[in-house]
């Protein structure tokens, strides 16, 4: 797919479309593939599910500025709203499908609450044994990093700062 086909099948689609960037070789990619069928037959005929590998859709990629695979982007009426880089479990792909579907996609976490849980306590652990340790500062900081990729997609701040880098790569 070149990039002129990819602008023609997005303002050509009637409703919204999950778009999946993937690759053979990707192992998080066959992994999630069956879930992500799944979820799609689910919502068949509500919100199209389009496969890109990115192998062959290079100016696609580029233009989108996907840095990794999986990535699974929502559109909807021509305008990206949802974008989900890595693997993700049936569950968030069904809370994906569903909040595009309801048009209600901000503020959709990836995270379950138990990975958001297991995320916070892993990290509170690991920065109370850095601050036990020394203080052990590389420690303290992969704590402090891992209890905050617990709570970002709730993080006003990031989430003022992430809309205007969207906005300007969108620009660029």
């Amino acid at each position: 797919m070149n990039l002129e086909q990819w602008q023609e099948m997005l303002q050509r689609t009637s409703w919204p479309i999950v778009v999946e960037f993937w690759a053979p070789w990707c192992g998080p990619c066959r992994v999630m593939a069956p879930s992500l069928e799944r979820v799609a037959h689910k919502f068949e005929g509500q919100v199209d599910l389009v496969r890109i590998n990115a192998d062959d859709a290079p100016e696609v990629v580029q233009a989108l500025g996907i840095l990794g695979i999986p990535t699974l982007i929502g559109f909807e009426g021509g305008r990206e709203v949802f974008r989900r880089v890595g693997l993700q479990s049936e569950s968030t792909l069904e809370r994906l499908f569903e909040a595009l579907l309801k048009g209600k996609t901000e503020g959709v976490s990836s995270l379950g609450r138990i990975e958001r849980l297991m995320r916070l306590v892993s990290g509170t652990v690991i920065l109370v044994l850095g601050w036990g340790n020394g203080p052990a500062l590389a420690l303290m900081l992969v704590g402090a990093a891992l209890i905050f990729s617990a709570v970002y997609d709730r993080c006003p701040l990031y989430n003022a700062l992430i809309s205007r880098v969207k906005a300007w790569r969108r620009s660029q």
